[in-house]
């Protein structure tokens, strides 16, 4: 029974409804109440589904690079195969650029420069160029790397002043140096150079 009583007792004096323990609400309590400011986006990366799905899976499938923060909108994509003559589509321009970035080591490429940066002077042999290219892929997918559909009177023009109206042309950032590889429209070959 002394249970029972205990129990009748704490039942009495709970509340009957909500009103009487829900704090008041005032203009003076919502405006003190912290909202947290949202970040900055964050970069979309390989599998985000943000980018061209095409571009995405070469760079996973093809070259391994996973991490490497992406600005290849499909939307931009389609616009400038539509808006600009040449028979190159897009897939075979990016695929000859990120060629261009990883196999090409003449003066002047991100490759030249990863070369200089691990004590390679001149001409690469083969297990330097090998290692070379190892080590680009790493710092492309390093998580701090960057590759951008360029895009007419936007960010990321190239240094060399080719016309997107001409070429596609594409930007990277790897450890905060600026790099471009351009693929003509036309279909010729592709080439990339760095800005310092």
């Amino acid at each position: 029974m002394e249970l029972s009583a205990a129990i009748l007792i704490l039942l009495a004096a709970a509340p009957v409804s909500a009103s009487d323990w829900a704090p008041a609400m005032d203009a003076d309590v919502i405006a003190a109440a912290e909202v947290p400011v949202p970040g900055a986006p964050r970069a979309a990366l390989p599998r985000d589904g943000e980018n061209y799905s095409a571009a995405e899976e070469m760079l996973i499938k093809e070259f391994g690079v996973t991490g490497i923060a992406m600005d290849v909108p499909e939307a931009e994509v389609v616009r400038q195969y539509s808006d600009y003559a040449g028979g190159q589509r897009f897939e075979p321009a990016f695929r000859a650029a990120l060629e261009s970035f990883l196999g090409d080591h003449s003066s002047g490429t991100v490759l030249a420069d990863v070369l200089k940066e691990i004590g390679v002077a001149g001409a690469p042999d083969k297990s330097q160029a090998k290692k070379a290219r190892a080590e680009l892929l790493a710092r492309l997918n390093g998580g701090s790397a960057k590759i951008a559909l360029v895009q007419p009177y936007r960010h990321y023009q190239p240094a060399k002043g080719e016309k997107v109206e001409e070429n596609w042309v594409f930007y990277l950032n790897v450890g905060g140096r600026a790099y471009w590889a351009v693929s003509p429209r036309s279909g010729a070959k592709a080439y990339n150079y760095g800005a310092n």
